[in-house]
């Protein structure tokens, strides 16, 4: 089979490669799309196991079926998993980190990891990172109808996402790009985010603020949130370290929560939730020009998310 292979840091090349053998309570998925995310551009910088056939993010067939892939692998009777809390399993792994991933034309994934399902490709290609890592953290939020979410990095993949499924939820949403990618009937730039969000909610600011930019909006994010909100936090492509001033944050009662992917039940939850959704994919492209896409995963007019068409 074709698969892009990771053979050094920031080398990846097209190959042919042998087809994945399964073993016990493992099936073959025939990967049609494949996602390129900031996950992926951080194995492939900084990859931990060498070769590896990256991809986090894809989706396909088993028997004919379209399936979805939960890609973190879990073993279901650890301490973790018997918590829910199969992102954390003590046994598991990392689909395209710690064993081959979706840069392939076959993937090989645990029986348990995969979830039958009639949504399109364009769709059940973004579930396992970019819908679940947002709404793993509007979860934790505990976000509720009539909330007011503020997304700061709107236009990205999880923020497209992250919009989406907080007004699904039933919630009030504000976006913050400089992209005019518009998601939400609410969407400002970051210059007049603090103004615009005053005159949107009469002065009260967010329940909920959503920053997977990291630590350089760290202030922002302490500016927007209303007294007793919250603000969530799950990347750091802009910083991975702050200084926060704990009076601000005590006296006005603001918890800031950090979450990492998302659980298995939750991403049941999204095979129904993203019925609603809209997959806003800018560009796409042939396993063989796996390059091209990501090089074009830096490009200041990216709107949206970034496939490969792999079967």
């Amino acid at each position: 089979m074709k698969a892009g292979l990771l053979i050094d840091r920031n080398k990846l090349i097209v190959k042919d490669v042998s087809d994945p053998k399964i073993e016990n309570e493992e099936v073959i998925v025939k990967v049609r799309k494949a996602s390129i995310t900031r996950f992926d551009l951080m194995n492939i910088n900084n990859p931990t196991k060498l070769p590896i056939i990256p991809g986090a993010e894809f989706a396909g067939d088993v028997d004919g079926k379209k399936v979805a892939v939960y890609t973190r692998t879990y073993d279901g009777t650890c301490k973790m998993c018997r918590k829910g809390m199969e992102m954390f399993c003590l046994s598991g792994k990392r689909i395209g980190v710690d064993i081959n991933g979706g840069f392939a034309e076959y993937v090989k994934v645990p029986k348990s990891n995969i979830f039958y399902s009639d949504l399109s490709y364009e769709i059940l290609s973004s579930l396992s990172l970019t819908a679940l890592a947002p709404y793993h953290a509007l979860r934790t939020a505990n976000v509720k109808k009539e909330d007011t979410v503020i997304v700061l990095g709107a236009s990205s993949n999880t923020g497209i996402f992250a919009l989406q499924l907080a007004e699904i939820i039933g919630a009030k949403t504000i976006g913050i790009t400089n992209n005019n990618i518009k998601v939400s009937k609410n969407i400002f730039n970051y210059a007049e985010a603090i103004e615009k969000v005053k005159e949107t909610t009469d002065g009260e600011m967010g329940d909920i603020i959503i920053n997977p930019l990291g630590s350089k909006y760290l202030d922002l994010a302490l500016k927007l949130v209303k007294k007793g909100g919250t603000i969530v936090t799950f990347g750091t492509l802009y910083g991975s370290e702050a200084k926060i001033n704990l009076s601000y944050l005590y006296l006005n009662q603001i918890s800031l929560i950090g979450t990492v992917r998302g659980t298995v039940q939750e991403f049941k939850e999204l095979l129904e939730l993203c019925k609603k959704c809209k997959p806003y994919i800018w560009k796409e492209f042939s396993l063989e020009q796996i390059n091209d896409a990501i090089s074009e995963m830096s490009s200041s007019e990216r709107k949206g998310r970034i496939v490969l068409n792999i079967n």
